[in-house]
């Protein structure tokens, strides 16, 4: 079943997508969303972020001609807490989903007026968290990777010479408490894609004069049909070359929330609240150590009978 979706519907979301960008700071130049990235080689990693360039670590050379997905890096102004997953350090949900109005209205569907649409769009830098005006609107769309070392970029050789890959995306599924048309992608000409498990979606390639290579940078905005009950909820894609040269990503779950619970310290029931359960917990656990040295272990004979 495909999604029902009028053009009244579609044309406020982007409206609404749009007005949010425009009131995010540019910052050098920069696109003031946060996308998801496209690249190869998903082992590696650099030893310092600040120093790419040494120390980097490779866990497994097979996967260099791999597709992956990752969110901000740590290097980032932006970056996510949890990289490479959009999700926080200690695995709680980062992506905060928000209802889409038309004219002071939540927009109900058509079919199942219990649900209204929901979108993902809030702001947020690693020094001032949610809400820091400074920071970018997450999450809007895809983009190719320009890493470390050019390791995660996509094969790339002049403006006149077009890469034979050809990157899609292809929808895997949605959570189990949502129906299969109860999410959508929207681009920025209005079009819904990923509307069913199994659909595809081809990202255009175009040489990126600000990378000085050949890319990826497309905006489509993240839409969920909700009811009450749905505080939580994820869709699982895979990207794919129909040009042969890459090796298809591993599904990729990206999980949106109602509500997150953003870290704090001294919060260690981890409720997003610093209070009295919290000090129980320390006095609990008051004079513990969960430090273990091989030296602390009494000596033993090795020698065993047969």
């Amino acid at each position: 079943m495909k999604t029902s979706v009028s053009s009244r519907v579609v044309q406020q979301a982007i409206v609404a997508i749009t007005l949010l960008t425009l009131s995010a700071p540019l910052a050098s130049g920069e696109c003031t969303v946060a996308h998801t990235h496209i690249g190869i080689n998903p082992t590696w990693r650099p030893a310092d972020w600040n120093k790419p360039a040494e120390g980097s670590v490779d866990t497994d050379p097979t996967d260099d001609n791999k597709l992956w997905f990752f969110s901000l890096p740590p290097i980032h102004d932006c970056a996510t807490p949890g990289w490479p997953a959009w999700e926080q350090a200690n695995g709680n949900t980062f992506l905060v989903l928000t209802p889409v109005h038309e004219e002071g209205e939540r927009i109900a569907k058509l079919d199942d007026p219990n649900k209204t649409l929901y979108t993902c769009s809030f702001l947020y830098t690693k020094a001032g968290g949610y809400g820091d005006p400074n920071g970018r609107e997450h999450i809007d769309g895809w983009h190719s990777a320009f890493g470390p070392q050019g390791v995660w970029n996509l094969q790339s050789l002049d403006a006149n010479t077009p890469p034979a890959w050809n990157i899609y995306l292809q929808r895997e599924g949605v959570s189990s408490n949502l129906d299969e048309d109860d999410f959508l992608m929207l681009l920025s000409d209005d079009s819904p894609v990923l509307e069913k498990d199994g659909d595809s979606h081809f990202l255009e390639k175009r040489w990126l004069d600000d990378s000085n290579a050949w890319g990826i940078h497309a905006h489509a905005g993240f839409y969920f049909w909700l009811d009450e009950t749905d505080d939580e909820v994820h869709v699982v894609l895979s990207a794919h070359d129909a040009g042969g040269l890459y090796e298809r990503s591993a599904n990729f779950t990206i999980r949106f929330a109602k509500t997150v619970i953003q870290p704090v310290q001294g919060d260690l029931n981890n409720d997003g609240v610093v209070d009295i359960a919290d000090l129980q917990i320390l006095i609990d656990q008051w004079g513990q150590s969960g430090i273990y040295r091989g030296e602390q272990v009494e000596a033993h004979d090795h020698d065993h009978e047969d």
